[in-house]
């Protein structure tokens, strides 16, 4: 099942324009700093109503029913019924509420433009705020074994890749480069984080092992190569290019070879996201008129549009199942 979330494509299209690119006016939606996260969860639960069942004794020389044995009756006398047992109420469980907890970004505690971490139980509930810093702390991207977030922060005067606990302890700087490091993404071992750098003049790939050692650039191309996406079998990265004219899809391996252009038309497609069994990478595009959902196979094959609506449809994400 695919669903989706509204708000990253907003902050590739505001570091675009930062970075000197034209951008489809089109394509552009309020910025994060101005997003705002309204959460609700309703949980529903019935009662079912007792059920009572009698039975009324009669005179009989036989058994009265297949739940009592047939006796011997004595002349003059009635054998007396077992009376049946009155089924007990039952109560319909009440359902189950979400499980697991989300992280996001948001400027609920202060200025419009200092966005900070937070965290919530899926149902909204228990919303703690993690960082608290004058600088913005944004892009969250939980560990594969949920103990801790990496994320993007300016707190240092230019954005680099931190990590923390899931409560918010031991926060860690993993990069430190003149030039601005963002957008990071586990690999499902949870060994290794991919991010996006200018540090070597343009956007490209990178990644690093998971405590920021042995940082490692995987693209290189005068096109800017824009946020990694890890397979869920952890062999291939997808990511977004301008390398050939306009923003498309590609795929490569995890050391950055064997780069494949997976889409191919003059509209943007953006956002890509490995559907959980790695077969299928879902998409938004402008190429048919309005933003909407598309999926491919994950060589590129069978593009299908998902949504059809003049509203925005963008960053689509997969559920675990």
């Amino acid at each position: 099942m695919v669903r989706v979330i509204v708000g990253v494509g907003a902050l590739i299209a505001a570091t675009l324009v930062a970075c000197g690119e034209s951008v489809d006016t089109e394509a552009t939606v309020e910025a994060p700093a101005a997003a705002q996260i309204d959460t609700q969860a309703t949980i529903q639960a019935g009662i079912a109503a007792g059920i009572q069942a009698t039975a009324e004794a009669q005179p009989s020389s036989t058994a009265m029913s297949a739940n009592v044995p047939a006796t011997n009756a004595t002349p003059g006398t009635t054998n007396t019924p077992v009376p049946t047992t009155t089924p007990r109420p039952t109560n319909t469980p009440a359902s189950t509420p979400p499980t697991g907890r989300i992280a996001f970004a948001s400027t609920r505690d202060g200025n419009r433009r200092n966005l900070e971490i937070y965290v919530m139980n899926a149902d909204g509930s228990n919303m703690t705020r993690l960082t608290n810093h004058p600088e913005y702390d944004l892009s969250p991207a939980w560990s594969p074994d949920g103990r801790r977030i990496a994320f993007e922060s300016g707190r240092d005067g230019r954005r680099e890749i931190y990590v923390m606990n899931a409560d918010g302890s031991n926060m860690t700087r993993l990069t430190n480069h003149p030039q601005e490091d963002l957008s990071p993404a586990w690999s499902p071992d949870g060994r290794h984080i991919a991010f996006t750098s200018d540090r070597d003049g343009n956007w490209e790939i990178y990644v690093m092992n998971a405590d920021g050692s042995n940082v490692t650039r995987l693209t290189n191309h005068p096109g800017h190569d824009w946020p990694p996406a890890w397979s869920p079998d952890g062999r291939h990265i997808a990511f977004v290019s301008f390398r050939d004219g306009n923003w498309d899809i590609y795929v490569m391996d995890t050391d950055g070879s064997n780069v494949t252009r997976l889409t191919n038309h003059p509209k943007y497609d953006l956002s890509p996201a490995w559907s959980p069994d790695g077969r299928r990478i879902a998409f938004e595009s402008g190429r048919d008129g309005n933003w909407d959902i598309y999926v491919m196979n994950a060589d590129g094959s069978n593009v299908t549009r998902l949504t059809n609506h003049l509203g925005q449809n963008r960053d689509p994400a997969w559920t675990a199942d």
